[in-house]
């Protein structure tokens, strides 16, 4: 019966505590503060704003993150960094497999050899035997031509068997082989080159080991190019010469001493129309074999163009093979590895990201669409760092134009700057601001 009526008892109480203890009229409800821009049938109750004004909920964010794709399809074979260190601009991060770059530079530097060979041999060609041989015969013709119009005279006997002289002289050099000594000159002229190519190749094979980004800048590789011309010059000369006289030069020789003998016939008798007309198609024969030795326009634009393209193919193999040493375009700190060493990556693929962890910011994620009209940039605001349990100055450097939708509620994203830096900040760190 006690314990029943203790019960009763505690009923009672807890039934006054929702009466005015002298009148036992019902207690008025604590006051609320209504959201003023809903309908009044679908008003909801909202604590009051603090007393620092508006406040929103964010985390620290990186100035800036520079994410590093592959340039290609390829493995990776060296990987020079890791998570957490630190980089300057054009530094080495990673390296892929150049093996096959390397052979397409040396493919495309053995075109643009080719391509500056074949060029060289139509300008070079005139000044070689072959056009002096051309030369010869004009001249021969020329000579007899003339002759044959002036008639036999005393001088031009002589001259014409001076002319028959020499001509069987240089035919009879043709037939029997190069002089020893012109020969023993264009081979140390070849030798020389060859020793010169050699060490210039040394010299290149240096330098490409201490930089193999930036050799085709270097004096080396330009001295590797000129001395790889001059021996493939050297050589075709000395081939030229070292090599028997061909039925053409023979043929060419032995124009020069028909011509030569027709000349001595003609001066030693009066001459002919007969005589007039063939020595004026000797002449313009002689005169056609020698143009035809000379380069057409056409040739020389399209060795010319070939050359180029060569030129072209080198360039954008070398600046490949360049491409796959990956160097750090700015300075930061490595905060994400997304490889490893033996891997193959696609075209495009992140590699690493690069976060500057020196400038750092601060950016929220649910300032309401109702208090974004009183925040603006430059406004002062203050930042609470969950983690560091800090409170710090910051400035509204900039107020998303765009809002976005987060459950429900229209927001808008602000990035702070904080005043000053703060030990132990890092990216991700979650914070309250005061606006």
């Amino acid at each position: 019966m006690s314990i029943r009526r203790a019960a009763l008892a505690i009923t009672c109480a807890i039934l006054s505590g929702c009466t005015s203890p002298r009148t036992g009229v019902p207690a008025p409800l604590p006051t609320v503060q209504l959201d003023g821009n809903a309908p009044a049938s679908t008003r909801t109750a909202v604590s009051p704003a603090p007393a620092g004004g508006i406040t929103a909920s964010g985390y620290v964010v990186a100035a800036t993150e520079t994410h590093i794709s592959s340039p290609t399809s390829e493995r990776i074979s060296e990987i020079s960094v890791r998570i957490g260190d630190k980089v300057t601009p054009g530094q080495v991060l990673l390296v892929l497999d150049d093996a096959l770059a390397r052979a397409q530079v040396s493919q495309a530097q053995a075109g643009v050899a080719q391509a500056q060979a074949a060029l060289d041999g139509l300008t070079l060609t005139p000044a070689g035997p072959a056009m002096r041989q051309a030369d010869a015969v004009v001249e021969a013709a020329s000579v007899a031509f003339s002759r044959t119009l002036s008639g036999g005279r005393s001088s031009d006997v002589v001259a014409a068997q001076s002319a028959v002289y020499a001509a069987v002289t240089s035919f009879q050099k043709l037939k029997s082989g190069p002089n020893p000594d012109d020969l023993a000159l264009v081979r140390a002229n070849f030798l020389s080159s060859l020793a010169a190519l050699k060490k210039a190749q040394a010299a290149y094979d240096t330098a490409f080991s201490a930089n193999q980004a930036g050799i085709g800048a270097t004096p080396a590789s330009l001295a590797l190019e000129q001395a790889t011309n001059s021996y493939n010059a050297a050589k075709a000369i000395y081939d030229r010469a070292a090599q028997p006289a061909d039925a053409a030069q023979v043929a060419v020789a032995q124009q020069i001493l028909d011509a030569a003998r027709a000349g001595l016939d003609r001066a030693e008798k009066p001459a002919s129309e007969l005589d007039v007309a063939q020595a004026k198609a000797q002449l313009d024969l002689a005169l056609a074999q020698r143009d035809a030795l000379q380069p057409s326009p056409a040739q020389l634009a399209s060795a010319k163009a070939q050359l180029t393209q060569a030129q072209a193919l080198l360039q954008s193999a070398t600046l490949a093979l360049s491409q796959l040493t990956v160097h750090a375009p700015t300075g930061g700190t490595i905060s994400k590895l997304t490889v490893s060493t033996g891997e193959r990556v696609s075209p495009g693929a992140l590699l690493l990201v690069i976060t500057d962890l020196e400038r750092l910011l601060v950016e929220t994620k649910d300032l309401s669409e109702r208090d974004i009209a009183r925040v603006g940039i430059g406004q002062s605001v203050s930042v609470m760092i969950k983690a560091l349990g800090q409170e710090v100055p910051g400035t509204v450097v900039l107020i998303a134009p765009q809002a976005e939708t987060l459950g429900g509620d229209v927001v808008y994203r602000t990035t702070i700057a904080l005043n000053s830096p703060q030990t132990g900040l890092r990216p991700g760190m979650s914070v309250d601001v005061r606006f």
